[in-house]
C-alpha cells in the first residue's frame, strides 16, 4: 500500500534538506538517540512520521531522522503506535506536525491530499501505455482508500462514478 500510496502522492512530497535534518534532531536518531553519520547513508533513514500509505506526503513537518534499524522497526506503524506520548510531543515540537494526527490510535487517510490532483497526475501516461489498466487500478486505489466522494463531478464522470 506504501508504493501505491507514494504513487498518488507524486509531486506532493519535498524535496528534504539533510543538512536541515540533520541539525533539527542533533544527528541522532529520534527514537533511540544513537548518534548517526550523515555521510554513512545506510545508517539512517527519513522516515514518514505519518505514513505514505495514508496519503501523507514527505514534508518538513512529516520527516524524522531514525536510524535505520529503528525506521525498519517503525515500518507502517502509526506514529502513536511506534512513539510514547512524551516522543510524539517532542516530534510535533521539533517538526511542526500536527499532534492531534500524530496521536491518533485509529489510522486516518490524509483529509488534505487533492484526490483530483492526483487522479490528473495518475492518468498522464505515455501514449503507447495501457490506459485501460491504468483507468481500471487507479478506480481500485480510489475504491481502497474510499476517495470517491473526494472527487469532482468531472472526474466521477470521468471514470464511469456517475453518467
Amino acid at each position: 500500500k506504501r508504493r501505491v500510496g507514494d504513487l498518488l502522492l507524486e509531486g506532493e512530497n519535498q524535496q528534504i534538506d539533510i543538512d536541515d535534518l540533520f541539525e533539527r534532531f542533533n544527528g541522532r536518531c529520534f527514537k533511540t538517540g544513537v548518534k548517526l553519520n550523515k555521510k554513512d547513508q545506510r545508517s539512517w533513514e527519513i522516515d514518514h512520521i505519518l505514513p505514505s500509505s495514508l496519503l501523507y506526503p514527505l514534508t518538513k513537518e512529516n520527516a524524522a531522522l531514525l536510524s535505520r534499524e529503528a525506521n525498519n522497526n517503525k515500518s507502517n506503524k502509526l506514529p502513536s503506535h511506534f512513539y510514547t506520548n512524551t516522543e510524539l510531543i517532542k516530534l510535533a515540537q521539533i517538526t511542526g506536525a500536527d499532534l492531534s494526527l500524530l496521536s491518533r490510535k485509529k489510522p486516518i487517510i490524509n483529509p488534505n491530499i487533492d484526490v483530483d490532483k492526483c487522479v490528473k497526475r495518475y492518468l498522464q501516461v505515455r501514449e503507447r501505455s495501457n490506459l485501460t489498466k491504468r483507468i481500471k487500478e487507479l478506480k481500485k486505489l480510489l475504491e481502497d482508500y474510499k476517495l470517491i466522494d473526494n472527487l469532482s463531478a468531472e472526474n466521477k464522470k470521468l471514470l464511469g462514478y456517475i453518467e
